[in-house]
């Protein structure tokens, strides 16, 4: 259900492209300076605006050709532009063994009781109540750290 997932990401720490270069979005299994970074800007999947840690705006991509950082670049000029400086995103997508986005998203499919326990860490993650003790189960979800465009090492 939720493969890879990325909490409360700066909108600053993004590359979002000019003139040839289409921009990044890219993220590491550590804050290793060892990692390897990976790109998301194509994941499926739903994300969180944040104004600082204030939820403002909840949405989802992947329907035809519209992915993350496509929705998430829009969202800098409608009429959500300045209103958001963080983001959290939630994806279909796997990382491969090859550190790229997988294409391919069949592992849909989950038990009832993994597919609940996601929903709720998503949840749990997007909003995150004063009165929850539980951070959420992710099951096999991996979470991404946010990498500086300056620390691409493409």
């Amino acid at each position: 259900m939720i493969e890879s997932y990325g909490l409360h990401w700066h909108i600053d720490k993004v590359f979002w492209g000019r003139q040839n270069n289409a921009g990044s979005l890219r993220g590491a299994a550590s804050r290793s300076p060892n990692a390897v970074p990976v790109e998301f800007r194509d994941q499926r999947g739903i994300y969180a605006l944040y104004a600082d840690y204030e939820l403002v705006y909840v949405g989802q991509t992947g329907a035809g050709d519209d992915r993350l950082f496509k929705r998430l670049k829009t969202h800098k000029t409608d009429h959500l532009a300045e209103r958001w400086n963080r983001f959290s995103w939630f994806g279909t997508q796997w990382v491969t063994q090859q550190h790229k986005l997988s294409v391919d998203t069949a592992k849909l499919s989950a038990t009832v009781e993994s597919a609940l326990n996601i929903m709720e860490a998503v949840a749990i993650a997007i909003s995150e109540p004063h009165l929850n003790l539980q951070r959420g189960r992710w099951g096999d979800s991996k979470q991404y750290y946010q990498v500086r465009p300056d620390e691409d090492t493409d």
